[in-house]
């Protein structure tokens, strides 16, 4: 069962679907969290998280690689296993030692640099079944990370397509031009925070290029597109205006 599990974990990713298969991991690992993160210079950056709890949580922050578990994949290179916590002699003094009591972690190598970790976690302990735990193992050492955080950008690329399809109806829908620019922001913002978080800077700013070169367009178009409120002329006497007294 294993194997079968692992080629179609390897298959989502291949479609661009780590999201997906780190949603499959999860409902099998029985923990809250399923996360994939990557090491950057001095930080912890969450690429992908699933919450079973809540499908719509966000990412987290960046975080300080040594305030985190993960810190002990990178140094070991190995995995790092957490039954429970509070009993682990290795994480004395530990910052999320109180907080996070299950983790079973594995490095994700890109050539032979230890590029991120696939980690399950939890607030309580949790029992993640054997199977589990290796075919986690297996899954984070038989993907690319490059060729997922490809899959990623395409979902950027494609989530900024749909942006400008909607910039149409979002100027029909607005009655002054701050009013489009503000709901064009709402979704145009995200994406750019999203492309820091995700991708390599030269990539972040190509992305963040292609962003403002379609604010730019709008901006245009909503110079002659949005029509001001109709003002309708005043009839009558001034004084009907008037509050009562």
């Amino acid at each position: 069962m294993t194997q079968t599990t692992l080629d179609q974990l390897n298959g989502l990713v291949a479609e661009g679907r780590l999201r997906s298969a780190l949603e499959t991991l999860n409902l099998l690992s029985g923990c809250r969290f399923t996360a994939f993160f990557r090491f950057s210079d001095a930080d912890l950056r969450n690429l992908v998280l699933i919450d079973r709890q809540d499908p719509y949580a966000p990412t987290m922050q960046a975080a300080p690689i040594d305030q985190t578990y993960c810190v002990f994949v990178q140094q070991s290179r190995d995995a790092f296993l957490v039954t429970d916590a509070s009993g682990d002699l290795r994480l004395e003094g530990h910052p999320k030692r109180p907080v996070v009591r299950t983790y079973v972690g594995f490095p994700v190598a890109s050539g032979d640099a230890v590029f991120g970790t696939v980690c399950h976690f939890d607030y309580d302990v949790v029992d993640v079944a054997p199977d589990v735990v290796a075919l986690t193992r297996s899954f984070a050492a038989s993907f690319e990370p490059h060729g997922a955080l490809a899959g990623l950008q395409r979902l950027l690329d494609r989530r900024l397509e749909s942006l400008r399809l909607m910039s149409h109806e979002i100027l029909l829908a607005s009655t002054s031009r701050g009013e489009a620019l503000e709901a064009f922001e709402e979704y145009a913002q995200p994406l750019r925070q999203e492309a820091d978080r995700l991708l390599d800077r030269g990539a972040a700013a190509a992305f963040h290029a292609d962003v403002d070169a379609l604010a730019t367009r709008f901006l245009s178009l909503a110079e002659t597109a949005v029509v001001p409120p109709l003002v309708l002329p005043l009839t009558g006497n001034a004084a009907d205006l008037q509050p009562a007294v």
